[in-house]
């Protein structure tokens, strides 16, 4: 396990907020794998644009990786590459910050092709202006021109544009899955199912959910990965859920987080897809949480950037079992622990998405009778009796699904 010291500066501006993001980026450290031996804060109106740190606390710094054979230096702060260059220049050993932490997580944690490609592109996308911008202070700092180009320039311009190519054919790959994806939805677009999608902050309990919902609705689908750690859910699973005679598609959704770094959100566009074209989000809220208000913000901010905002959502708040029950923001309650909420939950998302009844009688011929294989997944049909050419059955369920079987009506 690698031996870390994780780094923050306090802005005064941001106080209130800087001690739950530190022990956010702390969980983040641990969901990489990385042992934190020590940890280092400065209170400042703003940060040192050479090494983030100002000089004393830069001395400290290397005086604590020194006493604790530390070999990595995480900054919760977003650091240029010159400021981490120079930083590690200093202190012996690597620098990286919040936004290099989370992409190693997600490589680290990526199975499926897609995932792997899109972490894959994160990292090039977030590294290119990195080097880009180191091409041009090398050449600054040479006091270089067109004609007294170095091997330093020319060495970043070339990586800057094998980044570029990489980047291309990525696009080009995930634009094949796209695809292959999008015809697999088709597909789930002619069941009629509609699409629920969990989202909620890193951690919030969703894959847990999903499992509980499951077992509720005495479903075999296999089980998705429920582990207590940050981002343990990084490819969307989808199941499909039976209950009071309705259906509908259950999306598990990659955990948000504060502030996601934008290359992040640009490449899992087709992972966070699932919730952009969701007709109902089931936000889902660790109560347990102190920092819950918080995060609450941030998932909605995300939702902003992916264009989801208009989306009707139920909100629930999960973990009752170790958090407060009470909490007035949000007037469902769940726990995956002792099995609570859950039916109630339920009963939400089908009054959500099917708010308008109709049930009528059918006389129902036997060369339709595809209709009723495919609409008793969305409404409720009971047979009342068979005849030689037909059955008679009520049909029950939104009125938009009842009316196609209104030329069978008697």
């Amino acid at each position: 396990m690698k031996k870390v010291i994780l780094a923050g500066i306090c802005l005064r501006s941001q106080q209130k907020s800087f001690a739950s993001s530190m022990e956010e980026c702390e969980r983040l450290c641990e969901a990489c794998g990385y042992e934190i031996v020590e940890k280092l804060t400065q209170t400042s109106d703003s940060i040192d644009r050479n090494t983030a740190f100002r000089k004393g606390k830069i001395e400290e710094l290397r005086l604590l990786v020194e006493n604790t054979d530390a070999q990595l230096v995480v900054f919760f702060n977003s650091l240029t590459v010159q400021m981490a260059h120079r930083i590690s220049e200093q202190i012996g050993i690597n620098v990286i910050d919040r936004t290099s932490l989370i992409l190693d997580i997600f490589a680290y944690r990526a199975r499926s092709r897609q995932a792997k490609l899109q972490v894959e592109m994160a990292r090039l996308q977030y590294a290119l202006p990195k080097a880009v911008s180191e091409g041009g202070s090398e050449e600054r700092s040479r006091g270089g021109g067109v004609k007294n180009r170095g091997a330093g320039e020319m060495r970043s311009s070339v990586i800057a544009r094998t980044y570029r190519n990489r980047i291309a054919e990525l696009k080009k790959e995930l634009a094949e899955i796209e695809n292959r994806r999008n015809r697999d939805e088709r597909r789930r677009s002619k069941t009629l199912l509609k699409r629920v999608a969990l989202i909620g902050y890193t951690n919030a309990g969703k894959s847990s959910l999903m499992n509980s919902i499951l077992q509720e609705c005495a479903q075999n689908g296999n089980p998705v990965e429920a582990v207590d750690m940050l981002f343990a859910t990084l490819d969307t699973s989808v199941r499909s859920i039976q209950y009071r005679g309705y259906g509908f598609l259950l999306y598990d959704t990659v955990g948000f987080v504060s502030d996601l770094p934008d290359p992040l959100l640009k490449a899992f566009h087709s992972t966070l897809s699932s919730a952009v074209e969701a007709d109902l989000l089931v936000h889902v809220i660790d109560v347990s949480d102190p920092d819950g208000q918080h995060k609450i913000r941030a998932v909605e901010d995300t939702l902003q950037q992916i264009h989801a905002q208009d989306i009707p959502v139920v909100r629930v708040g999960n973990k009752v079992d170790i958090g407060d029950a009470s909490a007035d923001f949000c007037r469902l309650k769940t726990s995956c622990v002792n099995h609570t909420g859950i039916t109630q939950l339920l009963d939400a998302i089908i009054e959500k998405l099917y708010p308008e009844e109709e049930t009528c009688a059918v006389f129902l011929p036997y060369d339709k009778i595809g209709m009723f294989d495919e609409y008793r997944k969305v409404c409720a049909i009971t047979v009342q009796k068979h005849l030689e050419d037909g059955m008679k059955i009520i049909v029950s369920g939104p009125r938009e699904y009842v009316q196609a079987f209104r030329m069978y009506r008697i």
